[in-house]
C-alpha cells in the first residue's frame, strides 16, 4: 500500500513539474511575444577575414524585416554563399534573438591573367575575380602563360592539380615561389632568389619530386637559393648551376 502511494505520490509531482514547466514556456513566450522580443533580431558575423561585415549585412538586408522565426536561414546561407570567396556558411539561431553566422573563406593559392582579366584560384581550381583589394591581400604566386601558347581549357584544371601538389606536399617550394610560366610543354618556376627551375609539362609532379628531393639531398650545406637554375627537363636527373658568390 505504502509503494503504492509513493508511486502515486512521484507521478503527480512528476506531472506538476511538467505543467509547471509549460506553463512558465507560455507566460515566457506570451510576455516576449507582448513586447515585441522577436519581432526583430541581431545578427553576429565570425570567421571572415577578406569579406566585410558590410557585404555580408547586404546580402541579408531584405530578411532584415522579418521576425527571428519567421526567417528562412537556409535562405539566408544561399545569399551569403553567393558572395566571391565564401567557400560556406553556417547559421544558427541563439536565443532570445540572435542569428550566428559563421563563415569559411576560399583560400585562394595563385594569381593567374587569362583573357586580359585576373584570377585568383582555389584548391578546387575554381576561379575567383581579382580586383585591387584582393590582389594586395592574398601574397601568393603569379602564374603567366605565354602568348604564343594557346589557352585551353583543361589547363586551370592541371595548374590546380600542380599547386594543389605544392601546397600540400611541398609547402616549402610553394612558401617561396613568386612566379611560374607556362609555354608549350614546359613550365618555368621562379622562386622568391631569382633561382629558375625548369620542367616540362609532362610527369610534371614527378619532376616535382625529383626536385624535391633534391633540396633534401644538398641540405644544409645548400638550398635552392644558392643555384642560378635547375633544369629536370633531363628524365631522372637533376642539372644546376650554381649563383656566382664573390670572395
Amino acid at each position: 500500500m505504502r509503494k503504492r502511494q509513493k508511486l502515486i505520490a512521484t507521478i503527480l509531482k512528476t506531472a506538476s513539474s511538467i505543467v509547471g514547466i509549460i506553463l512558465l514556456g507560455i507566460l515566457v513566450i506570451g510576455y516576449s511575444t507582448h513586447i515585441g522580443l522577436f519581432d526583430t533580431f541581431t545578427v553576429k558575423i565570425k570567421g571572415n577575414q577578406f569579406v566585410t561585415d558590410a557585404q555580408i549585412q547586404k546580402q541579408l538586408q531584405p530578411f532584415m524585416e522579418e521576425t527571428y522565426f519567421s526567417i528562412d536561414l537556409d535562405e539566408l546561407q544561399s545569399e551569403i554563399s553567393s558572395l566571391d570567396y565564401i567557400e560556406c556558411v553556417q547559421l544558427s539561431r541563439i536565443l532570445p534573438n540572435t542569428v550566428m553566422v559563421q563563415v569559411i573563406e576560399r583560400n585562394p593559392i595563385l594569381l593567374i591573367t587569362l583573357e586580359n582579366e585576373n584570377f585568383l584560384m582555389d584548391k578546387n581550381g575554381l576561379l575567383l575575380p581579382a580586383k585591387g583589394k584582393a590582389i594586395s591581400y592574398y601574397p601568393v604566386p603569379i602564374i603567366n602563360i605565354s602568348k604564343d601558347m594557346d589557352y585551353k581549357s583543361g589547363l586551370t584544371g592541371e595548374i590546380a592539380e600542380v599547386f594543389n601538389f605544392l601546397v600540400n606536399d611541398y609547402p616549402l617550394f610553394y612558401d617561396n615561389l613568386s612566379e611560374v610560366i607556362i609555354g608549350d610543354e614546359k613550365w618555368t618556376f621562379y622562386s622568391d632568389s631569382k633561382t629558375r627551375i625548369f620542367t616540362t609539362s609532362d610527369n610534371l609532379l614527378s619532376q616535382l619530386n625529383i626536385l624535391k628531393n633534391f633540396e633534401r639531398t644538398v641540405y644544409p650545406n645548400k638550398q635552392l637559393g644558392d643555384y642560378s637554375y635547375i633544369d629536370l627537363r633531363v628524365a631522372e636527373q637533376v642539372v644546376v648551376k650554381e649563383k656566382y658568390r664573390k670572395g
